[in-house]
């Protein structure tokens, strides 16, 4: 024989059932946060005499001008918009 819980007579099944899924919806946003909080920011990656974008691997030779900071900043605002999907980044033919 199965054990079975007590079942309480007075308790509604359907608001049960109600907190059992928005215990499952608190769970499923919690892990969604936890993910995005996770990631990391675009950064420079050193490869030999280059510097490049971790996002894409795009180039950056070690003497650009003005600055790499300056040519990182407006490539991160040209070729990685904020709210920009990867798949819009790649049907945009920068890969």
């Amino acid at each position: 024989m199965k054990h079975q819980e007590p079942v309480n007579p007075f308790e509604d099944p359907r608001k049960k059932a109600q907190d059992e899924i928005d215990h499952a919806r608190e769970v499923r946003e919690k892990k969604i946060a936890d993910r995005a909080r996770n990631k990391t920011e675009p950064r420079l990656i050193a490869d030999g005499n280059l510097q490049r974008c971790s996002i894409c691997g795009y180039p950056f030779p070690a003497d650009i001008r003005p600055s790499m900071s300056v040519a990182f900043a407006e490539h991160l605002m040209k070729a990685h918009k904020p709210g920009q999907t990867g798949e819009d980044f790649n049907q945009a033919g920068h890969l």
